[in-house]
């Protein structure tokens, strides 16, 4: 799925512009009304949890998954933002990959490598590398949600969604774990809902055959629609060019092999962690940016599309993006994505030396 499908930021119709501006509409009345007990957190989360993304890209997703039922995306959206926070994704984020389990993520169960002939991030799943109870349940929660915000981080417009390869070879009943693919089928349908445009399910043996009964009555029909089972190997390239595959898919990768931080990665989140002046700065611009793109939002959905509300909402919608991007440091960090240059971030070198030159000042 991309920006140009139908239903998306750059394809909708006058009616689905309608539901846009309606959803914002009560979304407003949500985040003000005085009764609301969780609306002192409720827009911060919202805020962080689009990132880098366009609002309305992110609104619609809830629009297209609840069929443009605007109350039922309105529920499915606070039920996001609660699970956000109470899950703690923010200080998952803020952590990375040091509150995950390192001999857990050097197994290569989940990892993202290339992309396919569509230009969406693969996302590749190795089930025999995933031996039920061998890390806590947690632990494995925890990678999973932080693969699915480092996904995010790979997509490129047009694209909104990733192409997922479930690879089965040597799977066995020690690998099967309902309690594990129920979390994350519910991410996937809940939470996360339009991330995921396609599953690839290869080298499936005959015993998962009794599974994928049990799995498939959990699926939604649409997310179910989207999964196919490949006969060879070879029928990857239909979807994927070789040249992006690993090694052990016949491809030319190299196969999965986890980058480390450095002693100057170490030293560069340190120093942006204890800048505290700082990101209280980047804070609160982030704010006043969300502050000002809500009263052209509110504009916008009062009044008819004219060139001037549009052109000053397009504005908005950078001048937010732009004030994301340097908070990131403060609230994120860099991964093995980042140091393999799959993830651009420069922001983060930026702030390093930023902080660095203001201490040589003072």
């Amino acid at each position: 799925m991309s920006a140009d499908d139908p239903g998306h930021i750059k394809n909708l119709d006058k009616s689905q512009i309608e539901n846009l501006k309606k959803f914002w509409g009560i979304l407003r009345d949500y985040m003000n009304d005085s009764t609301n007990k969780i609306n002192s957190i409720y827009q911060d989360e919202l805020f962080l949890a689009i990132g880098y993304d366009n609002p309305d890209t992110v609104l619609l997703r809830w629009l297209r998954a609840r069929k443009w039922d605007i109350h039922a995306a309105l529920q499915q959206l606070n039920d996001t933002i609660n699970w956000r926070h109470q899950w703690g994704v923010k200080e998952l984020l803020d952590k990375g990959e040091t509150d995950l389990f390192y001999d857990e993520i050097l197994t290569g169960k989940t990892y993202f490598m290339g992309k396919d002939r569509a230009g969406r991030p693969i996302d590749y799943v190795y089930a025999k590398e995933h031996v039920k109870d061998q890390f806590p349940s947690e632990a494995t929660e925890k990678l999973t949600v932080f693969s699915m915000e480092t996904g995010r981080k790979l997509l490129e417009s047009p694209n909104e969604s990733v192409t997922v390869i479930f690879d089965l070879n040597g799977f066995g009943l020690k690998n099967m774990d309902y309690q594990h693919l129920k979390f994350l089928i519910n991410l996937l349908q809940n939470y996360y809902p339009e991330s995921f445009s396609l599953g690839l399910i290869i080298n499936a043996p005959w015993i998962f055959n009794g599974c994928w009964y049990i799995i498939k009555r959990w699926l939604d029909p649409v997310v179910e629609s989207k999964i196919h089972f490949l006969n060879n190997i070879n029928d990857l390239t239909k979807f994927i060019d070789p040249s992006v595959l690993p090694k052990r898919l016949n491809g030319s990768q190299s196969d999965f092999n986890y980058i480390p931080p450095t002693d100057k990665d170490l030293l560069i989140l340190n120093t942006i962690r204890n800048d505290q002046q700082g990101k209280v700065i980047v804070e609160q611009a982030h704010r006043e940016a969300v502050k000002s793109y809500l009263n052209i939002t509110y504009q916008w959905i009062n009044e008819e599309d004219t060139n001037n509300v549009l052109e000053k909402r397009k504005i908005a919608t950078q001048k937010l993006r732009d004030a994301f991007e340097q908070l990131v440091p403060y609230i994120h960090t860099k991964t093995h994505y980042h140091r393999i240059g799959l993830i651009n971030e420069p922001i983060f070198d930026i702030t390093y030396q930023t902080i660095i030159n203001n201490n040589k000042q003072q």
